[in-house]
């Protein structure tokens, strides 16, 4: 009788080992079939995820067909593993107009994780993107990568883990990026060479700067403009900067809340600004990085940025003096680094001819709380740098929202 009842407990010994067959195996069918369905989509078409985790070894790539979604069953059930890839640079590389990328995990790509290039009307909702080997300069660059776009929205994602910026949009216009969790990145977010772009309601937290509005030189799209970042929680921005050696933002200093270099018409409002061990808040130019170009359509100067209403608080910690930007703050203030910064440059365009800053090109820093401010003159070496906030108590005209057509 025992070895009669040893049978059915052997048999389904058996099936679970079999079991176990099929599900390795699984990987490689599955990814047949959805490199199929990526290749062969239809405009319109909604391409489903199933629940489970999958490893996948080489980029999925959809180009040229319009109004796609990339649907999984939720960030926690459905996950896409790019551990061993061995083709690709990106997870998943698109070049098509309104695709759409919701509820599902997207892990460890070679490179990027998401990109999406040239399109319009682009959304990622409901995302979990990153490495789950945190703050390793062997990660890709960018979690979230829309690039030459015009219509993006980013909303209810979790990004983390990547060597540059987690959420990142670049050369594009029309932004919307809300509601986001963005953390142990070297930049939480960062708004590059972009125009028209609100930023709200996001929480970046434990990279090592929280929030990067730039422009950059010698690149297609120039001289960004018009980025609200408000309602935002940039706090416990600490993490030591792990970016690859000779990029931008590895010059970034471990606990900076948000550096503003080199764009026009921005404004930074209602955020909390917390426990960020180095700056608080920076407004520089380009020409504070010492790095030359030959880019002669490019404005190098930040011009008409307002700062206000904002809950400003210092972190306990020292300020990280490892990087250039940590460098210049300390051969300037050793560790005690002012809250608000601004390096004084600006551009003689933005002046009028009695030599005053026009008013649509003024920096104004209002309502902050008790914070403290210094103007480096760095032109000057910080001879004639000044703590003297009252110069800077304007206020510039509010931008206006930003609708997008989704």
């Amino acid at each position: 009788m025992k070895f009669l009842f040893a049978l059915p407990m052997l048999a389904l010994a058996l099936a679970a080992c079999n079991g176990a067959k099929k599900n390795a195996v699984t990987d490689e069918q599955f990814e047949k079939e959805l490199q199929a369905k990526f290749i062969n989509a239809k405009e319109g078409e909604v391409i489903e995820l199933p629940e489970g985790t999958y490893h996948l070894s080489r980029s999925l790539i959809l180009d040229g067909v319009r109004n796609v979604t990339i649907r999984g069953k939720g960030r926690e059930k459905t996950i896409l593993s790019f551990k061993n890839q061995k083709d690709g640079a990106e997870g998943i590389r698109a070049t098509a107009d309104g695709v759409v990328f919701e509820d599902f995990t997207i892990l460890d790509a070679k490179g990027d994780c998401i990109k999406v290039q040239d399109a319009n009307n682009v959304v990622f909702r409901r995302l979990k993107v990153g490495w789950t080997s945190l703050h390793d300069t062997k990660n890709g660059s960018y979690g979230t990568y829309p690039v030459g776009c015009n219509g993006v929205l980013i909303e209810d994602c979790e990004v983390f883990g990547s060597s540059d910026a987690g959420i990142y949009v670049g050369q594009s216009k029309n932004i919307i990026v809300r509601r986001n969790y963005v953390h142990d990145n070297v930049a939480g977010i960062e708004i590059e060479n972009s125009t028209d772009a609100d930023v709200y309601e996001n929480t970046s937290t434990n990279n090592t700067g929280g929030m990067l509005v730039f422009d950059l030189p010698d690149l297609p799209v120039k001289n960004g403009a018009r980025c609200r970042v408000y309602n935002n929680r940039f706090t416990n921005n600490n993490v030591r900067n792990f970016a690859v050696k000779g990029t931008t933002v590895a010059e970034i200093p471990a606990g900076t809340g948000v550096i503003i270099m080199a764009t026009n018409d921005c404004e930074i409002f209602n955020n909390e600004i917390a426990n960020n061990n180095s700056v608080s808040v920076a407004i520089v130019s380009y020409t504070s990085l010492n790095r030359p170009t030959k880019d002669t359509l490019y404005d190098p100067y930040s011009g008409g940025i307002y700062v206000h209403d904002n809950r400003i608080t210092r972190g306990t910690g020292k300020p990280d003096n490892t990087v250039l930007f940590g460098k210049l703050f300390a051969a300037l203030f050793g560790d005690k680094v002012p809250d608000i910064l601004y390096d004084g440059e600006v551009n003689p365009a933005y002046r009028s001819s009695n030599g005053q800053v026009k008013n649509e090109y003024r920096i104004c820093l209002r309502n902050n709380g008790n914070v403290t401010f210094c103007n480096m003159d760095l032109a000057n070496k910080g001879k004639n740098k000044s703590y003297d906030v009252s110069k800077f108590d304007c206020a510039l005209p509010a931008l206006n929202p930003v609708k997008l057509n989704l």
